[in-house]
């Protein structure tokens, strides 16, 4: 391939190679971002034998059914669908995120149907989101977007009507109450930025 040898070609060979790259480079930067609220994988153990994992506490017939597998997530492995796990008095920033990406996946035992996630804010306002299972392929990583602005239900309205995501106070993901087993890995809680 001969070079062009004249100055006027060569500034045109030079715009030709940058507006080709530009696209490229404008795409990569146009990708949203993931940002890590809850990461269900992160399970850490003292010598001691103590284990920090990101919820608090677990309830109902949950209890005692969870397994935290380091590195992989939360496994929810319970009889029922009449439990829930959860953290009170979170740190967890959900007030830049107008959306919520629940990435989990379905093991083969599991016959629930649904889900839910539920943000409890510090005067009282309850709300929760439905994740439904139902029809969902098992053994694959799943994302179920949640918008925050866009509850399904509102069990309390608070003190102050609507969710302050700036001031959430509680955040839980319970089964639906159901007598079918559960068997779902929970992986991480994302949201763009």
């Amino acid at each position: 391939m001969k070079l062009p040898r004249s100055a006027s070609s060569c500034v045109v060979l030079t715009l030709v190679i940058l507006l080709g790259a530009w696209p490229a480079s404008l795409l990569a930067a146009a990708q949203p971002k993931e940002k890590v609220l809850i990461d269900f994988t992160s399970v850490k153990r003292d010598p001691d034998g103590k284990i920090f994992r990101v919820y608090e506490y677990a309830h109902g017939d949950w209890d005692k059914h969870i397994v935290d597998l380091a590195g992989r997530g939360t496994l929810i492995k319970a009889a029922t669908g009449k439990g829930g796990l959860g953290e009170d008095k979170t740190m967890v920033q959900f007030g830049k995120a107008s959306v919520v990406d629940l990435q989990f996946v379905i093991g083969n035992a599991n016959q629930t149907e649904a889900l839910s996630f539920s943000l409890e804010d510090k005067d009282g306002s309850e709300q929760t989101w439905t994740i439904p299972l139902a029809g969902k392929p098992q053994g694959q990583l799943l994302k179920q977007r949640l918008d925050l602005g866009k509850s399904d239900n509102e069990q309390k309205a608070g003190t102050t009507p609507g969710m302050n995501l700036k001031k959430i106070g509680t955040w839980q993901v319970k089964g639906n109450w159901s007598d079918a087993k559960v068997e779902v890995l929970l992986v991480k809680l994302t949201a763009e930025q």
